[in-house]
């Protein structure tokens, strides 16, 4: 570095300390004048009684603030804080409407030496809307869970209802008032507070209203219990040429509860009888459960949906052999040397009444009084059946006789 640019550097250190000592002169001793804006400072709401005996409230309550513009010394200027204000704005002295409200606000208390230089009005903007009440049944989104054959006998809620108090907006909102939490490996009776949330019909929680009671004591009371399965019971059969296919019920268990001595004596829940007759088609119905006294339905159901599955069923045909009997009324002069002893008989009907038909339900003669001569002849007897329903005789087979003169 040479002498010239030593020279400046020192030319510049001085004119910055000349200028930080007159800066320090015109503040400490000089102290002039200063404006200054303060934002946000609070703006306290007095007499809010006059809102509720009015029916408002506040929409979306918050906390209000006004923006003042401040003159005075620098020294007092730069120390001003937000606290050492008061603003206040008074809710009983001016009429109320729905709606969007101008106030106007009173600046009670602020620092000595310092002037406010607002100009015009100074106030704050509520938005006010009707105060309603509304009732609501609280309910239980609780979840419980309890130990292996324990289950809830019943819940109770004190108190039951809850009143909530807000702006109309807010309480509209509201589609219940429940209680959440959740209770794990319940194995006694159980009593517990829980707060009281209002929620919309999505699930979001509902602010900005007041409620009568903020919590709530949700007890549950237990019972010993056990599932056991459901039984159809019916009764007569579906329509003939039809046949079940079977049956579905809407659950096939059931939890049951009771005390440990009725419990040991239920092995499965039956049905009321249920009637087949002249069923033709499938068919859904309600069967109440036959509930023993002393035991009870944990859901609270007392019946389930039967479907029953029928079908139509087809024609089928059945070959059997049958003795045949011969009638002894042959003319006189006339012998039977020889006759088949069987026939081949055909049965038709629905494999159902089929399957129930043999040869013992056939009765099968040939009546002989109509042969005149000696001779070799084929004879179609005559088949009957006997103790068979749902079937018919489609064709019978022909025998062959051999008839002699008596010598």
């Amino acid at each position: 570095m040479d002498k010239g640019e030593g020279r400046t550097l020192i030319v510049k250190i001085i004119c910055v300390l000349l200028s930080l000592g007159l800066w320090l002169y015109i503040s400490i001793v000089e102290n002039p004048l200063r404006t200054y804006e303060l934002k946000n400072i609070p703006v306290e709401l007095i007499n809010q009684d006059s809102l509720t005996n009015s029916k408002f409230t506040i929409v979306n309550k918050q906390q209000f603030t006004v923006d003042l513009k401040l003159e005075g010394p620098s020294s007092e200027v730069v120390n001003v804080k937000k606290e050492d204000f008061k603003i206040v704005a008074d809710m009983s002295a001016y009429a109320l409407k729905n709606g969007e409200n101008t106030i106007p606000v009173q600046i009670i208390s602020y620092p000595e030496n310092i002037n406010i230089k607002n100009n015009g009005f100074l106030g704050i903007k509520i938005n006010l809307e009707e105060l309603v009440k509304k009732e609501f049944t609280i309910k239980s989104k609780v979840k419980a869970t309890f130990k292996e054959n324990i289950y809830e006998k019943e819940q109770s809620i004190s108190p039951s209802k809850v009143t909530v108090t807000g702006g109309k907006s807010s309480i509209d909102k509201i589609n219940e008032a429940i209680l959440t939490g959740e209770e794990k490996d319940i194995d006694k009776n159980n009593r517990k507070e829980y707060g009281i949330k209002f929620i919309d019909s999505l699930g979001n929680e509902v602010g900005d209203v007041e409620s009568d009671s903020k919590t709530a004591q949700l007890s549950i009371t237990i019972t010993n219990g056990k599932v056991v399965p459901i039984n159809l019971k019916t009764i007569g059969r579906v329509s003939p040429g039809f046949k079940m296919d079977g049956y579905e019920l809407s659950k096939n268990n059931i939890n049951i509860i009771g005390d440990s001595q009725s419990l040991d004596k239920i092995q499965a829940i039956d049905t009321e009888f249920v009637d087949m007759s002249s069923l033709q088609e499938d068919h859904e119905f309600d069967a109440k459960l036959n509930i023993p006294e002393g035991i009870s339905v944990q859901s609270e159901e007392n019946s389930i949906k039967v479907k029953i599955k029928v079908s139509k069923e087809e024609n089928v045909t059945k070959n059997l052999v049958c003795n045949v009997q011969y009638s002894n009324n042959l003319n006189e002069g006339l012998l039977l040397e020889s006759s088949k002893p069987t026939v081949n008989v055909t049965v038709t009907g629905t494999q159902t009444a089929v399957d129930k038909v043999s040869s013992e339900n056939i009765k099968v003669i040939l009546d002989l009084s109509n042969v005149k001569e000696e001779g070799t002849f084929d004879y179609t007897p005559q088949a009957t059946l006997i103790n068979a329903n749902d079937v018919t005789i489609s064709s019978v087979g022909s025998v062959n006789i051999v008839v002699k003169k008596k010598v």
